[in-house]
């Protein structure tokens, strides 16, 4: 294998440049930015060293090697050169000899390679390649900071960390990024450890078929985050058509995307950087609701979920200002005193707009032992079914319930 024609894009991470330059080279590889901070190693090599062990275990070159380093020397040569540099033993700090080189952007030193010494001696084709590694080192170091730059944005933006319009700019050009002139928080959650990794790729080419475009993501373990923006500013009408626009490109991610048990999530829209937060909260929310009630799966966009925008409030409230002993707690009581469900029934009855035909047929049951257990669910609840401001109350009541017991 040789390095030599290799392009940057052909290596896929600095773990894999590692293994690869150890295979040239023959020798045990350790890559550090410019603090020393381990980022890559080959594979252990049964006659390491033990400052190498203490990298590897610590994720860092321990202190007291960095010093000896420095102190013979070793250090300012790796800054003033671009060419690789034997490093002799340092046996006080366990270090056996080295061939090392800086890794530059530029002029600007940010990180090392580090080549434990077999037997001492490499060719001329060797050491060529060697520093043919360090350039692509630098490339995927800097494509590794503006990642963690762009993350490190995306995260501002979602928590609220920026002041002004102007300091949220400011970070954006730094990290090369455009921010949208509006747009939305997208979220994709999936419980477990879901394979996430094909995910972003299929949401950017359905958002693009809608003309949005993914400007910032953030990938968690079980979880995309995704900054989408529209070239247009949104007007104050246009929820409607952002709902509309929102449900197609779910509509075409799922397509895209054949796996059950994917929530897709979107806060409203936004027309300000200091919005992202709430758009981003929104949709956090919305997931929740997903997760434990069922009938709020279809639902993707935060305005329109009605009333469920509102149960996490109530439920704090609730919590805050107890009934202990309402509707819901006396029919609770009945049903686990005589094995009964009149708690589901009154649900199911409200989940159907009071149609006892709809409700009795969901429950397998005839309409006249649903109209016997709506008599019983008045008489032992103390409540009126006829009247729509006591059933409103049960309905949310119902749902708070339901929410808890999943929580």
């Amino acid at each position: 294998m040789t390095l030599e024609h290799i392009i940057d894009s052909q290596v896929d991470s600095l773990q894999t440049l590692a293994e690869m330059i150890s295979e040239v080279m023959g020798s045990p590889v350790t890559i550090e930015d410019e603090g020393h901070r381990l980022l890559a190693y080959s594979t252990h090599d049964p006659s390491t060293d033990p400052a190498r062990i203490a990298t590897i275990v610590g994720r860092k070159v321990p202190e007291h090697v960095q010093r000896a380093l420095y102190e013979s020397g070793a250090m300012q040569r790796l800054l003033d050169s671009e060419e690789p540099q034997h490093i002799r033993e340092l046996s006080e700090v366990g270090l056996r000899s080295r061939m090392a080189i800086s890794v530059r952007h530029y002029d600007e030193v940010i990180g090392y390679i580090w080549l434990l010494e077999n037997d001492g001696s490499y060719t001329t084709a060797q050491l060529q390649q060697f520093k043919r590694g360090a350039q692509i080192a630098a490339s995927k170091m800097m494509q590794q900071q503006q990642r963690q730059q762009k993350m490190e944005l995306l995260r501002r933006l979602l928590n609220g960390r920026f002041q002004s319009e102007q300091e949220a700019a400011q970070q954006s050009r730094e990290a090369g990024v455009e921010l949208p002139v509006s747009g939305y928080v997208l979220i994709m959650e999936q419980d477990g450890q879901p394979d996430t990794r094909s995910w972003y790729d299929k949401v950017v080419q359905a958002s693009g078929e809608y003309a949005v475009k993914v400007h910032l993501h953030l990938l968690e373990p079980n979880r995309l985050i995704l900054l989408c923006g529209m070239n247009n500013m949104l007007q104050s009408d246009s929820s409607a058509e952002l709902s509309a626009r929102i449900h197609m490109i779910i509509t075409r991610l799922r397509l895209l995307l054949p796996v059950e048990g994917i929530y897709y999530a979107a806060g409203e829209g936004f027309g300000s950087a200091l919005h992202i937060q709430r758009s981003y909260r929104q949709a956090r929310e919305l997931i929740t609701l997903h997760q434990h009630l069922p009938e709020t799966h279809t639902i993707h966009y935060y305005p329109d979920a009605g009333f469920y925008r509102y149960l996490n409030a109530m439920q704090r409230e609730a919590e805050q200002f107890p009934v202990s002993w309402g509707p819901i707690e006396r029919l609770a009581a009945y049903d686990r005193e005589h094995n009964s469900n009149l708690l589901q029934t009154l649900s199911v009855f409200l989940d159907h707009d009071s149609d006892a035909k709809q409700a009795a047929a969901q429950l397998h049951v005839h309409t006249n032992t649903l109209n016997y257990r709506l008599r019983r669910i008045a008489e032992v609840g103390h409540v009126n079914l006829d009247s729509m401001a006591e059933k409103v109350t049960l309905y949310l009541e119902l749902k708070l319930l339901w929410l808890d017991r999943e929580n």
